[in-house]
């Protein structure tokens, strides 16, 4: 294989029959993950024998050469065991925990991959409930239960919107954020991408976030994230609405990085009924407050 800064190559060997491209590709390059090699032939970003091919149905055969223009990051790898550092509290009723990046909260339909309710399970028995769940990409604190009224209070809690959730994200630059202030946006279903959000105009769910500049970073800025509504990919689609897309973010063109560098970094939750309140902060490993 040539590495020659964005582009990498290789030439098909060990083919007996004709095979698709998609599947050549993943072979190659198994840790950047069946969605990234799918977004890079929907990009227009592979060449097949000095042509553009974009279909992951197309045949290629031993000896072809296949160019990636622009290639993917690798998938970060994820655990296989429950790390005791990622307990934050064991609190009988109620486990809160770390969720490093990279790892699915819960199994997909398709399953086969670890995540973290089938670890936690192994440690803390069949019993437990994941109730609060994050992104594979992004990490921080989640929420797990055991049987018994705190899963009805929690219900509550979160249908009326009285848990507070907060995040950091490093962007590469503020865009078009103030010093502070709140998004309120419309969002759907991409038009063209399935596994993507978009702001839209008309229709959509109602979505909004207060935001906050904490400063620069490193070489970007680092924006403290509260979400009043649960969207899919809701802070994402916000920052990048605003001209500062999340490093790391391969779906919303976030500047390339080992991680989505975006982090649960606080959880609140209110008091109720029997409940007191009680709240958990996970400093980010990309945070000067940590």
């Amino acid at each position: 294989m040539d590495n020659d800064q964005q582009t990498v190559s290789f030439g098909v060997e060990n083919l007996d029959s004709p095979t698709r491209l998609d599947k050549v590709i993943r072979e190659q390059f198994p840790d950047w993950g069946r969605q990234a090699v799918s977004r890079i032939l929907q990009r227009r970003q592979v060449r097949v024998n000095g042509k553009i091919v974009w279909m992951g149905s197309w045949k290629v055969r031993q000896g072809d050469q296949i160019e990636i223009l622009q290639p993917p990051q690798s998938k970060k790898p994820t655990a296989v065991h429950f790390d005791p550092n990622w307990l934050v509290a064991d609190e009988g009723d109620l486990i809160v925990v770390s969720k490093p990046a990279g790892l699915l909260s819960q199994a997909t339909q398709a399953g086969g991959e670890d995540n973290l309710l089938s670890l936690a399970v192994k440690v803390f028995g069949s019993e437990v409930r994941l109730f609060h769940r994050l992104d594979r990409d992004t990490s921080g604190l989640c929420l797990l239960t055991r049987p018994g009224p705190v899963n009805a209070y929690l219900d509550a809690a979160f249908k009326q919107r009285l848990v507070r959730k907060e995040y950091l994200a490093w962007v590469s630059d503020p865009g078009q954020l103030d010093a502070e202030g709140q998004l309120r946006l419309y969002l759907s279903v991409h038009d063209k991408r399935r596994d993507m959000m978009q702001v839209v105009e008309r229709g959509g769910q109602f979505s909004m976030t207060d935001y906050r500049l904490v400063g620069e970073f490193g070489s970007g800025w680092l924006v403290w994230l509260r979400p009043h509504t649960g969207r899919t990919h809701q802070l994402r689609v916000h920052l990048a609405y605003m001209d500062a897309p999340i490093i790391g973010d391969r779906l919303y063109d976030g500047l390339k990085a080992e991680r989505l560098m975006l982090h649960a970094e606080r959880i609140a939750l209110p008091e109720m009924g029997d409940f007191s309140s009680r709240e958990w902060v996970d400093r980010a490993e990309f945070s000067p407050l940590g």
